[in-house]
């Protein structure tokens, strides 16, 4: 299979700016980028448990709301038995 132009990230090297070899992040770079880290993983955290407690509110609510005023469609019509009675 030919590729057509070049690959994505031939594109995303040219458009960062090139960094001096020296530089290097200071340590309040460092601390912002931990923080921000912590901060996503704190968030799915707590995501994960209110999702965990509200999973049982929602499927009582779709009991009792959704199922409750819905018909459940006709069964079809069971195939005659061949190994039954005669």
């Amino acid at each position: 299979m030919a590729m057509i132009g070049p690959p994505i990230w031939a594109l995303w090297k040219n458009l960062q700016p090139p960094r001096r070899s020296d530089e290097r992040l200071s340590p309040r770079q460092w601390l912002l980028v931990a923080a921000a880290a912590a901060l996503v993983i704190a968030v799915g955290v707590v995501a994960w448990h209110v999702s965990r407690l509200a999973a049982p509110t929602l499927v009582d609510w779709q009991i009792t709301v959704l199922d409750g005023t819905s018909d459940a469609p006709p069964l079809p019509d069971l195939p005659v038995d061949p190994f039954g009675p005669r």
